[in-house]
């Protein structure tokens, strides 16, 4: 029976070695015309990790790695068997003449190196015109084509906002619009994507899988209106603000008319009916693509201040139309068992930089700082509810309360500052068990024969009258030390209470946690590959960071402000400019095609570096 089944297995493991084989191939044309766009891919038939792409030089890398992953399924002969597939794609574009070589591409799959084949590609001349009819068929001589264009001239760019005078922090709607008569457009990679400098901005068309679309009349001409770009923007500094250009390359059709087959003809050419017919009707034109590139126009925006009276105390920059909701989960417990508290923002307006409102807890609970939970509706207007989520954790028995949690915001409607107030909470703290619900074995222990005391032998340790250890130093330095222990300890909640009442001061001790936090995220989604969610974590780090340690509202945070809080502290020039500089890549990056921002890896690491050493200056 052994014997049998090791015959069996013998027969199947060259089976096995065939399945678990591995492939790593790269795909390109072999040869390409010069200005041409074409797709380089790598692909693995297996699980991998850690791709490292070769040095492309000869071509412009027009965007990727683009990562896909796919499993079959196939039934043969009655047995299911699973492949997967994965594959990185770049779009490249050949820029000049010669044949080039792409070099290996290197990844991981289950704990070994593969290496991909070379690729050689040969860029040619392109023999036709760059606006050549897409058939090849170049009339020569006297059929020489004709074109008329009478559609690009129609076809423009329009950049427009909701108002052009809002307030600090007031939410304004930038939409970017392509007007085009003919639905045969195709909407090529922007060559410039629009900055917001003194804004912070948030894309409301990254979840969407096509451009909205809808009709518009103009100057009495209907258009086809697509929405190449929608960001909703909350300008962080009064003055006039500028909205720059979007520049955008777009490829339309005309259609290219052939020369009059009769024009030689002695009867046919002179007719004026054929030769009218022949030039109006385009037969036997063609359709021809044509590339323009279109600009918006920029937008200068006024922001106003919020106005300096009747301003309170705990603003902290939010703005728009707010409504307060807090609750507890117990109002009756034992101590050290947990209460949770949610206060909730809800309304419109710039939500996400809506900060946690000052609550004055009593001093016998602990509190942990909360967990902010958004639920926000980005479709046209930033709306939703911001939730903190407070554990509170009461050490001593007793009736408590909670004053009202209030929170002031800047009313558009009112045009005036309004304080929201909740209720008051009552809590009854009852006193609990304290004993411990896990067991211990030291509790097993006994001492045996420790009942009978046995005479002891000489030598003995005799002492002569009056010799007793209270009357010795030693004696009255072990009596004084719990005195000692317990001034000590007053002193230390004095200072930890005193500490907790200072706000900013918090803000500012917890300044590098919570920038090592983020960034700690961050490295999860890098390593994950989600490139917005990094830059986004990436840009929180660094704007967080300046906000806890200044204590400056992140509503109220720009680069200028930055710059001068850096300054104002004597750092030194070069790791201000660092500083800047990174805030500037981080902010382009998020907005930026994948092929044109900077490595996520070297982002990364360049913002830890920067933090860390503005800290040891700091500090």
């Amino acid at each position: 029976m052994k014997l049998k089944l090791l015959f069996i297995l013998l027969l199947a493991f060259p089976g096995l070695l065939l399945a678990q084989e591995v492939h790593f191939t790269s795909q390109a044309p072999k040869q390409v015309y010069l200005g041409q766009r074409f797709q380089l891919t790598f692909m693995l038939n297996a699980e991998g990790s850690n791709f490292m792409s070769p040095e492309i030089t000869n071509f412009d890398v027009l965007s990727g790695p683009m990562t896909s992953q796919g499993q079959n399924i196939m039934n043969i002969n009655g047995k299911l068997e699973y492949s997967t597939t994965l594959s990185f794609t770049f779009i490249l574009e050949a820029n000049k003449l010669g044949t080039f070589t792409i070099p290996q591409a290197v990844i991981t799959s289950n704990g070994k190196r593969y290496m991909s084949n070379t690729v050689t590609i040969a860029v040619l001349q392109n023999p036709r015109p760059t606006q050549s009819n897409p058939n090849g068929n170049q009339p020569q001589g006297g059929n020489q084509a004709q074109t008329r264009d009478d559609v690009g001239n129609d076809i423009f760019l329009k950049a427009v906002v909701d108002q052009i005078n809002p307030y600090l922090g007031e939410q304004i709607i930038v939409t970017f619009k392509l007007y085009t008569p003919t639905n045969r457009l195709q909407i090529d990679q922007p060559e410039k994507i629009p900055s917001y400098p003194g804004f912070w901005a948030q894309d409301l068309l990254k979840d969407a899988t096509q451009y909205p679309q809808y009709t518009e009349t103009v100057n009495g001409k209907k258009y086809i209106v697509a929405e190449l770009r929608k960001a909703a923007l909350f300008p962080q500094k009064s003055g006039l603000l500028t909205i720059d250009p979007l520049v955008q390359g777009v490829i339309y059709q005309i259609k290219v008319k052939g020369r009059n087959p009769f024009a030689d003809d002695p009867f046919f050419g002179n007719d004026p009916f054929f030769k009218n017919f022949m030039d109006d009707s385009f037969m036997g034109g063609e359709l021809q693509n044509v590339k323009k590139t279109l600009r918006s126009n920029p937008i200068s925006v006024n922001v106003k201040p919020l106005p300096s009276a009747n301003r309170p105390l705990d603003f902290t920059g939010a703005v728009g139309q707010l409504n307060l909701k807090a609750e507890v989960d117990h109002s009756v417990v034992n101590t050290n068992d947990g209460i949770t508290l949610k206060v909730s923002v809800s309304g419109s307006g710039n939500l996400n930089l809506i900060e946690k409102p000052a609550i004055n807890f009593p001093p016998d609970f602990e509190v942990y700082d909360p967990k902010i939970i958004d639920n926000f509706n980005n479709k046209g207007a930033t709306s939703g509810t911001r939730t903190f989520e407070y554990l509170i954790i009461p050490r001593a028995a007793g009736n408590f309360s909670i004053d009202p949690i209030q929170y002031s915001y800047f009313d558009l409607t009112r045009k005036d500052f309004v304080t929201l107030r909740s209720e008051s909470f009552k809590l009854k703290v009852n006193k609990g068990s304290g004993a411990s619900t896990e067991p211990t074995s030291q509790g097993d222990v006994k001492i045996l024969g420790s009942d009978i005391r046995y005479l002891m032998e000489a030598p003995l340790d005799i002492h002569t009258t009056g010799d007793y250890f209270y009357d010795k130093p030693l004696y009255w330095l072990i009596l004084l030390l719990p005195v000692i222990g317990f001034i000590l300890f007053l002193l230390m909640h004095r200072r930890t209470m005193r500490m907790r009442g200072d706000a900013k001061l918090m803000q500012r001790k917890k300044a590098t946690r919570v920038a090592v936090k983020r960034l700690q995220k961050a490295k999860k989604l890098l390593v994950s590959d989600q490139r917005e969610a990094f830059h986004e974590e990436i840009a929180f780090a660094l704007w967080g960071y300046i906000s806890h340690k200044f204590n400056i509202p992140m509503s109220l945070l720009s680069l200028d402000t930055a710059r001068e809080q850096l300054e104002q502290r004597n750092v030194d020039p070069s790791l201000t400019e660092r500083f800047m500089s990174t805030l500037n890549d981080c902010n382009f990056a998020r907005y930026a095609p994948p092929g044109n921002a900077m490595n996520m890896q070297q982002l990364y690491e360049l913002a830890i570096k920067t933090i860390s050493e503005t800290e040891q200056v700091l500090r």
